[in-house]
């Protein structure tokens, strides 16, 4: 999928007030705020309250369910998009080559509960950074949780330059916070005074 693709239906989300959490790779690109790589799907993290909504919006865009993953449980209601019972864990793919690979949760903003089998422990915190994809803010993963959620498997080439970057971004971030505390020091020892002066 291209940016612009996974811009748009950002915007379009948006515009019926609905939002979901974007993680994976683009998760990773939406951090740096800039395409680092190529990306088959977008994987996002949906609030089960959402959901109705969230497939309404990609049934009109031409997305029909491409497979249930194995971690899928099934969930309460009933969608046309998903059939009957719908799962909680999916594929949507779109004859013009766009996938969407959806997680559902239930209290995005309010507790995380994740509604698939899983040993990962995701938090609202952790589902509540913010990014941008060709141009238009999204919400996404943090990084620390990208990280987290990268251990425990062979990583895949574009899941190792997905962790490099990751770190990159991290020692980033943390490079104005040590200079500061430094300059801090610095500026505290400047002022202290000599034992003459004492």
């Amino acid at each position: 999928m291209s940016a612009e693709q996974v811009a748009g239906l950002q915007l379009r989300l948006r515009g019926r007030e609905f939002d979901w959490c974007v993680l994976g790779g683009w998760g990773v690109d939406a951090l740096a705020g800039r395409v680092t790589r190529e990306h088959k799907d977008l994987d996002v993290v949906v609030d089960l309250a959402a959901l109705p909504g969230v497939l309404d919006l990609l049934a009109e865009e031409g997305f029909r369910l491409a497979r249930a993953w194995p971690e899928s449980r099934d969930l309460p209601g009933r969608h046309p998009l998903l059939g009957d019972p719908p799962p909680s864990a999916f594929v949507l793919a779109c004859t013009d080559g766009r996938e969407v690979d959806v997680h559902v949760c239930d209290g995005l903003d309010t507790g995380v509960v994740l509604l698939w089998d899983t040993d990962v422990v995701l938090t609202t915190a952790g589902l509540s950074g913010t990014g941008t994809v060709g141009g238009v803010r999204v919400r996404c993963m943090t990084a620390d949780l990208q990280l987290a959620c990268h251990q425990g498997y062979d990583l895949p080439p574009a899941h190792a330059a997905d962790v490099r970057l990751l770190r990159q971004l991290l020692a980033d971030r943390s490079e104005p916070s040590e200079r500061s505390e430094r300059s801090e020091r610095s500026e505290l020892s400047d002022r202290e005074p000599s034992r003459q002066e004492r």
